[in-house]
């Protein structure tokens, strides 16, 4: 993985954000986008060593694309001005939480996990599990390894407890996110030091436990 060329590319990207910019320096896009594609298939492999159910799957099916989704908006720049992976079984776009990196500059590249987007249903099945299961989320996310790491849970917060649940339930901090993020955040030149990939597996061994914890949630569905 060669992180100063793939931080040096997504900052001129974001000084230049068009596809005149891109078309014209389309082997510097593929150059950097092979450089990372290299460190998702090293940290999946990684990840297998403990996480059997990544077993079967591919590199490709954890890459998030570089263009925006909809940028029809007048103004709008077309692309991410960074490269993420997120991976779990079935790919980016399962259900199932997710273990991320992303490579981002001016010190936002992270690692880490959680579940950004849950549908419905699927929060509802993890708000479940933090009911039936008092304080075993708090102890995963108080505990010093997960601290040291992430500092504290992030993710987006309803304003009251979500109906169905009292506001003087004991979790009802936890009952309130709509989202769950453990996140690590690396410098640039954290990133660009070349024992980074060492940061890897003890990041993603810390965020586990978490990931567990809402798979197990989800997949109550599949078992009902």
């Amino acid at each position: 993985m060669n992180g100063p060329f793939i931080l040096d590319f997504l900052r001129d990207l974001q000084r230049h954000n068009s596809k005149l910019w891109m078309d014209a320096n389309r082997e510097r896009y593929q150059q950097a986008r092979s450089y990372f594609v290299e460190l998702v298939s090293f940290t999946l492999e990684e990840l297998k060593q403990i996480d059997p159910s990544l077993h079967g799957v591919t590199t490709q099916e954890c890459l998030f694309r570089i263009n925006k989704n909809d940028f029809s908006k007048s103004g709008e720049a077309p692309y991410k001005g960074r490269m993420g992976a997120g991976i779990s079984r079935g790919g980016r776009h399962s259900p199932y939480a997710n273990y991320i990196l992303v490579l981002e500059p001016g010190g936002k590249s992270r690692m880490g996990g959680g579940i950004p987007n849950p549908k419905p249903e699927h929060l509802a099945l993890i708000r479940e599990e933090i009911d039936y299961n008092p304080g075993e989320l708090e102890q995963i996310i108080r505990s010093p390894a997960f601290v040291e790491q992430f500092g504290e849970l992030r993710g987006e917060k309803r304003a009251t407890a979500p109906k169905g649940y009292d506001k003087t339930h004991a979790s009802v901090d936890l009952l309130r996110h709509k989202n769950f993020l453990a996140l690590r955040y690396f410098s640039d030149e954290e990133v660009m030091r070349p024992d980074v990939t060492s940061k890897l597996l003890p990041t993603y061994k810390c965020v586990k436990p978490l990931l567990d914890f809402f798979n197990r949630a989800i997949s109550e569905e599949h078992t009902r």
